[in-house]
């Protein structure tokens, strides 16, 4: 794979990891043939939305996604990079961001950043901004998101930054999404994980309303932009979760999706049992305590220290 450096290096700070001296394989999921990103760039460029799934600490997958966001850029000059990282009510001082109008002081003041945005996220809004391109904050702010796992959905009906209707039914992703947050078992109508499903619920159908939103509005601007997803791999893996919703609002969309896996690739299982179009084999970084604010859990308020859902590396 041609390794280069699409931004300056002080962008890149953080970023330690290079093409030269990291191992990672790029794969196409039907047939296992390797791919470069510009195989992979060229493949997307006719799509109207790909999904970057990620493990939200893997530093050797984020530079790959700066990589394949240049690389789909030149391709598809009118390009929409869309995040979970952000929620709704950070879009204006994002938008100012982007537009020279406040300091990055400022905007990191206020736009309530994870604690792994430095190292792994400014590289891609820093590109958006040299390149005018728009980021969508697309994501529903954490409070409204606990006030669901807390009191439920109908707890914040109507709120102006959530989706406007969200729905959490049974099927594979309620299967996934109880198998990782209850490894323990337990019974299928525990009404405290139905609730923390119905918030991932809501994650989903906002992320995928805002993609939509953004999408619709183009259009009808005679533009057919390509919107760049960047979100945990749960939420797209296996074409659930965001993409299921996207698809219930935009049916007629082309979308892909991008995965990742770290560690030991086990490839003909991969295959057989493909979680999305295209899987990235990362290296395993080592565990180590991430911040309060990166990826920060459902339950946890300043205010209290409840028991923390399950650690769940780059899924809900």
């Amino acid at each position: 794979m041609t390794c280069f450096s699409p931004l300056p290096c002080a962008v890149l700070t953080g970023l330690f990891v290079s093409c030269a001296s990291t191992p990672f394989r790029s794969l196409d999921m039907v047939t296992g043939e390797e791919l470069t990103v510009e195989d992979t760039a060229l493949r997307f460029s006719i799509l109207d939305v790909v999904f970057m799934g990620e493990e939200h600490d893997n530093d050797v997958g984020h530079a790959m996604q700066l990589e394949l966001l240049v690389a789909l850029h030149e391709h598809r000059p009118d390009l929409i990079l869309s995040m979970e990282m952000f929620e709704r009510d950070v879009q204006d001082v994002l938008d100012a961001y982007l537009a020279g109008a406040v300091s990055e002081e400022k905007f990191l003041e206020t736009s309530r950043p994870w604690g792994n945005y430095g190292s792994h996220y400014r590289p891609l809004v820093e590109y958006a901004r040299d390149n005018d391109l728009a980021v969508l904050a697309a994501n529903i702010p954490r409070p409204l998101a606990r006030e669901v796992s807390k009191e439920g959905p109908e707890a914040i009906a109507g709120e102006e930054f959530a989706a406007r209707f969200s729905t959490a039914p049974a099927g594979l992703y309620h299967d996934l999404f109880w198998d990782i947050m209850n490894p323990s078992g337990g019974e299928p109508d525990d009404e405290l994980l139905q609730r923390f499903f119905a918030a991932q619920c809501y994650k989903d159908d906002t992320m995928a309303e805002s993609i939509a939103d953004g999408l619709s509005q183009a259009w009808g601007q005679r533009r057919r932009p390509l919107v760049v997803h960047v979100c945990g791999k749960f939420h797209s893996d296996y074409g659930e979760g965001t993409v299921s919703r996207l698809r219930d609002r935009l049916p007629e969309l082309r979308i892909a999706v991008v995965t990742m896996e770290s560690g030991d690739l086990q490839l003909d299982a991969a295959i057989q049992d493909p979680r999305g179009d295209v899987l990235w084999s990362v290296p395993a970084m080592e565990k180590k305590t991430r911040s309060e604010e990166s990826h920060p859990p459902l339950t946890k308020d300043p205010e209290e220290d409840p028991e923390e859902e399950p650690e769940t590396d780059g899924r809900p």
